[in-house]
């Protein structure tokens, strides 16, 4: 199954495993969005499906969220973690940029890892990511998750990439058996080849997963490719603790392709 690029007016369902049907709907009540809002942005919110609003509004759920600063230097890649009450002043270009270091970019992104608890010890995790200014390169950036003392349900995972071109919202959705997706025993990555010249945007991977210790974990990561890469270059990974954000170990000849970002993680309830 190829992974495809749907406009917004199009429905879509997906089958996950343990739990639900995913489907595209653009409303929420004034309560779910207070809740939904100060997490996702409201263009995600009016992309949400009703499985999913409930999931998040009728269930307990947590966030740790990041936000990162990278830098492309002539020397490389550095990154770091800033406060996240610079966001506005990041999205509104209010932000001094640094003065002592020529650099090719500096960009912000904001990872939010979501953790849903569902019935016996289930949990709903998402990674969801909003680029706070648009980068320059737009190649095959990968969002993955890597899990410790838990499993991931097979057939649950996907991911969706949100952007604005020319006015127009868009989405390309990732389903768990297409052709961008690398799976392992400990987690999963999703590769999404970011729509060129787009003015903004989003990306998270979903899966539900079964914690299985009171040491359960899961971590999240963001890779963004530094310059232009294949579909395969961007799969030369494997799900590891030795990884970038301690999830993505990128082959030798791959690994400065990319950002180096570090992640989130977050200890799973058990019971």
């Amino acid at each position: 199954m190829k992974d495809h690029i749907i406009k917004v007016t199009f429905t879509f369902i997906i089958l996950c495993t343990l739990c639900f049907v995913i489907s595209v709907k653009a409303e929420v009540t004034e309560e779910q969005y207070e809740i939904l809002s100060p997490i996702f942005s409201d263009l995600y919110i009016s992309l949400m499906s009703d499985e999913k609003i409930a999931i998040y509004t009728e269930n307990e759920f947590t966030v740790e969220q990041k936000l990162y600063k990278v830098t492309q230097t002539a020397n490389g890649t550095y990154n770091e973690e800033i406060d996240l009450e610079l966001e506005d002043e990041i999205r509104n270009g209010t932000l001094s940029s640094p003065r002592d270091v020529t650099f090719y970019q500096t960009t912000y992104k904001k990872i939010s890892l979501i953790d849903s608890g569902l019935n016996n010890n289930g949990h709903f995790i998402t990674i969801y990511t909003q680029w706070l200014i648009v980068p320059v390169t737009q190649s095959y950036d990968v969002t993955a998750m890597r899990v410790e003392d838990a499993n991931i349900i097979e057939g649950s995972q996907y991911g969706t990439q949100i952007y604005i071109k020319n006015g127009t919202t868009g989405y390309v959705n990732y389903s768990p058996n297409g052709t961008n997706i690398v799976k392992s025993d400990n987690g999963f990555g999703i590769s999404m080849n970011l729509v060129n010249n787009a003015s903004y945007y989003e990306t998270d991977i979903s899966a539900t997963v079964q914690a299985t210790s009171q040491y359960a974990k899961v971590y999240g990561t963001y890779q963004h490719a530094v310059r232009d890469v294949t579909l395969g270059d961007s799969q030369s990974y494997f799900i590891s603790h030795n990884g970038y954000g301690s999830v993505l170990n990128f082959a030798t000849g791959v690994q400065n392709w990319y950002d180096g970002m570090n992640g989130v993680y977050k200890t799973l309830s058990y019971s």
